[in-house]
């Protein structure tokens, strides 16, 4: 999906700071496990939609843990980071609790730019 195709639909444009941040912090997933890659559709007419599909992302349905059992949280850190101290990587098909779903809607929230300023909220830890 193309972040410039977006800028073409005012109800879209405030998605755009979150969706930079989402794929930012799911870099490198798909070295691992191909299909938990960011994945959007081609084009979004409709906020619901575009909203639908970041929260529906596959890799919410899964626990990455290393071999320390120490478990990613990609509200904390970029994939790639968590990665790049663990030598073996455990993908586990858990489902997302509706608590960890609740978490990841908010943190998405409140990365997207509701005012249009083009400031993004995009906090890091």
């Amino acid at each position: 999906m193309n972040l410039e195709n977006l800028q073409q639909v005012a109800e879209l444009r405030p998605f755009i700071p979150a969706i930079k941040e989402l794929r930012q912090r799911m870099v490198g997933i798909e070295q691992y496990r191909e299909p938990l890659a960011f994945e959007l559709a081609d084009s979004y007419q409709k906020e619901e939609q575009l909203y639908l599909d970041l929260m529906r992302q596959k890799i919410f349905a899964f626990q990455v843990s290393n071999e320390r059992n120490e478990h990613w949280d990609i509200l904390e850190e970029a994939f790639n980071q968590f990665a790049s101290r663990s030598t073996e990587l455990i993908f586990s098909a858990k489902g997302a609790s509706s608590e960890r779903l609740q978490a990841i809607n908010q943190w998405l929230i409140q990365l997207c730019d509701w005012e249009q300023t083009g400031f993004s909220n995009i906090t890091r830890h």
